[in-house]
């Protein structure tokens, strides 16, 4: 077999199969950007909401989406911990500001490694929630913490029915 023929037959076996592997890199990329794009956009979405659970969930998935982009794993761990600090009543506005700050600079590294152009002031200034929701959500948290108060009332109450049940026996 002459080596133009060598050659030829090389190219036909290796061709198919380098093409499959390009596909998969290919897609495997895709994958990988569709979902930073998501955990981003998520992120986004609810900046300004971080009760809702999707905000907790992106928060969650940036490990895994963005492994090894240490200069956004540097700024995850630097956020969990600031939101993990107990701060003192004395310290809990300058605490906000540091949850918010680290916040918008996790935010940002993420736009920034997936190319987008926004400035960091943009990502902490431009947060919209619907008036209604905010008012929902306030109102929401209102009657959960009654419960706490309805219980603890129902609770004394009961008591006091019983120590008269057992003082009429």
């Amino acid at each position: 077999m002459s080596t133009t023929e060598l050659l030829t037959l090389a190219a036909i076996l290796i061709g198919p199969v380098l093409a499959i592997v390009v596909q998969i890199v290919a897609e495997r990329r895709k994958q990988i950007r569709e979902s930073r794009v998501q955990t981003f956009r998520t992120l986004v979405s609810t900046r300004h909401l971080p009760g809702d659970p999707s905000y907790s969930t992106a928060i969650n998935m940036i490990p895994i989406d963005f492994n090894r982009v240490r200069p956004i794993e540097k700024a995850h761990e630097e956020y969990i911990r600031t939101i993990l600090y107990k701060a003192s009543k004395e310290n809990a506005e300058a605490h906000n500001r540091d949850i918010i700050d680290k916040q918008t600079k996790l935010i940002f590294e993420i736009a920034r490694k997936l190319g987008y152009s926004l400035k960091e002031s943009d990502i902490q200034n431009a947060a919209y929630a619907a008036g209604g929701f905010i008012e929902r959500d306030n109102l929401m948290l209102s009657g959960w913490q009654a419960w706490t108060r309805i219980a603890s009332a129902l609770e004394k109450q009961n008591s006091h029915f019983i120590v008269q049940e057992n003082e009429g026996n």
